[in-house]
């Protein structure tokens, strides 16, 4: 291959556009996809993780977790905490309501274990939970 008389710069364009390429045609072969394409019974899901989308850290007796505690002594690289998220404690109704019109068969997701407390649930939970699982649950 000849790059002599090529600047990095040229380079770094002829690798995005290339790059842009291969990516405009993986969207192509997937927008060809559908549900159809898989054998029947397949399930398709989506999961979460209750620090990544949760949010609510100080509310009905959450605790600090060990990322909460690290995060916020300064650690995470651009000072980001977990404190709100996506806010999923607030919003699961209409994040219920998005996973349907998505078409999703199955949603796993978590309780921040700061919510628990080793030996006994804190009650908040136990009223919360139904009310989460009762959306899907009517969602299905």
């Amino acid at each position: 291959m000849r790059t002599a008389g090529r600047t990095p710069a040229t380079r770094a364009i002829s690798c995005v556009l290339l790059l842009l390429l291969a990516v405009a045609s993986q969207g192509a072969a997937a927008a060809a996809i559908t549900k159809g394409d898989f054998p029947q019974g397949f399930v398709f899901g989506t999961g979460s993780s209750a620090y990544q989308i949760e949010g609510a850290v100080a509310e009905d007796g959450r605790k600090p977790s060990i990322w909460d505690t690290f995060t916020h002594s300064g650690y995470s690289a651009d000072g980001a905490t977990a404190d709100v998220t996506a806010d999923q404690y607030h919003k699961y109704k209409e994040d219920v309501k998005l996973l349907s019109q998505m078409g999703v068969d199955a949603y796993r997701f978590s309780i921040a274990w700061p919510r628990l407390i080793p030996g006994k649930v804190i009650p908040t939970v136990l009223v919360k939970a139904p009310h989460v699982l009762n959306n899907v649950f009517q969602r299905s």
